[in-house]
């Protein structure tokens, strides 16, 4: 794991665009299609306005979430809107965007459709941005959830499941095993707090670990921090 260290966001934001962008215009010589999967929340919003200018050829990107909560695509805590509002604007507005929420009431009843979905679309990943909660969770992987251990399963075939953590929103998940499909995960996040529990996690072995330290200790895809201070 390589920890990008930064005193401000706007400063991990520009690195982390330079970064992405670099990327995706090398794996466009060798494919059709990139795929990316990308954190909602308010954390990555300005990466995301940035990310809207960029000169690649969006019209072969697929976008889709690392999760999203089951609301209505309008609410102002969907991740879709927000993507909407930041992303799907500018350059980025031809990019095909693959939802994780349907129609359907519950994300356990809309579960085989989007999980479909995604597999017949985006049958591996190819760059993730992910956040992370202080109390350890990616995508929507919380932990002490009834299921957290199935989304974090490296075996697990499914690409997306349920998640109901305690006290908020349902919604939708990446699973983990689906995660690591990726070339390249990168964890944008800040404050001091969060780069403590990186540091701690990036090492703890012990059955009380928390979500993020599977992602941190697995060898199948490589996972590059940026942190900023402030």
């Amino acid at each position: 794991m390589d920890v990008n260290v930064f005193n401000t966001i706007e400063q991990c934001e520009d690195a982390l665009l330079n970064e992405l962008t670099h990327q995706i215009n090398h794996s466009l010589e060798n494919q059709k299609t990139v795929s990316l999967a990308l954190a909602g929340g308010s954390t990555p919003k300005g990466l995301y306005q940035k990310l809207s200018d960029a000169e690649l050829a969006w019209s072969k990107l697929k976008v889709t979430l690392t999760d999203e909560r089951w609301v209505d695509i309008h609410h102002s805590d969907s991740n879709e809107n927000m993507l909407k509002q930041t992303l799907f604007r500018n350059q980025a507005r031809v990019a095909q965007f693959i939802a994780l929420k349907n129609s359907e009431n519950t994300p356990q009843a809309g579960q085989i459709r989007t999980d479909h979905l995604l597999k017949h679309n985006v049958e591996k990943l190819d760059y993730v941005v992910l956040g992370m909660g202080e109390d350890g969770h990616f995508a929507s992987i919380f932990p002490n959830m009834p299921n957290t251990d199935d989304l974090l399963d490296l075996a697990q075939s499914a690409f997306c499941l349920p998640a109901n953590p305690k006290d908020k929103p349902s919604r939708m998940s990446l699973t983990l095993s689906y995660l690591l499909s990726a070339q390249q995960i990168y964890i944008f996040i800040k404050g001091a707090v969060k780069r403590h529990l990186i540091e701690q996690e990036s090492v703890a072995n012990t059955s009380q670990s928390l979500p993020i330290h599977y992602l941190l200790t697995q060898t199948l895809c490589p996972v590059t921090v940026y942190w900023s201070e402030s």
